[in-house]
């Protein structure tokens, strides 16, 4: 089993982990997580759990060491660390959208704004139809590390949709690589930070997907 470990995946983790921190998709300690699926072997690699013993002040201090590994039903399959409590979310999201290879669940400012308020992000950017799939939708709330907080997401998420809130949480968005795991991150709280901005300008004017693109680009 430790053979099919792929150590390139825990450096990939540990690397990601600075940019997260300066990203701010955390403000500190293990709040937000990260995980990356190894299509070839179904392991997953995430940000660990900060137990007695192991605690770092911010994830740009994750060494590829600290990186844990479980397959798909959660199970630890290699090293000493626990993954992340909201692994069940994670889990529950690659079985639902097999495509997805990596997930970012960052606790932004913006976006925890319309989490903590419960309230839907509206489509108003052509980058959200592009890039996120439109609206971004808050998921009924769970207590963090509850499997429910995965089956709420997922509902969130639908078939299409790259993008969700945890009401009083943060937002989740998917990807195929940690690139665009934080392209999409950067998209979605700059679309937030745009939705609350409009209310002061006489508030917010949604558009749908059908009116995204010219017709005759299509």
């Amino acid at each position: 089993m430790k053979s099919r470990i792929k150590f390139e995946y825990k450096e990939l983790m540990a690397n990601s982990a600075k940019q997260f921190y300066e990203d701010q998709c955390s403000p500190a300690f293990d709040s937000g997580d990260m995980s990356i699926r190894d299509l070839d072997t179904g392991y997953i690699y995430a940000y660990p759990n900060m137990k007695p013993g192991f605690q770092v002040f911010t994830w740009a201090e994750l060494k590829p060491e600290n990186i844990a590994v479980v397959d798909i039903e959660g199970n630890i399959v290699d090293g000493d660390y626990e993954p992340t409590i909201e692994m069940p979310m994670h889990l529950e999201i690659y079985k639902a959208r097999p495509e997805t290879k990596v997930i970012l669940h960052s606790h932004h400012i913006w976006s925890s704004m319309f989490a903590s308020a419960r309230k839907d992000i509206p489509f108003l950017l052509a980058e959200q139809g592009l890039f996120l799939g439109g609206e971004t939708l808050c998921a009924e709330y769970a207590p963090a590390g509850a499997l429910a907080v995965g089956t709420n997401i997922v509902k969130a998420l639908g078939k299409d949709r790259n993008a969700a809130l945890l009401a009083n949480h943060g937002a989740v968005v998917l990807a195929g690589s940690i690139s665009e795991a934080f392209a999409r991150s950067k998209f979605l709280e700059h679309a937030a930070q745009v939705a609350i901005f409009t209310h002061l300008i006489g508030g917010p004017v949604p558009i749908t997907m059908d009116e995204l693109l010219d017709p005759s680009l299509m």
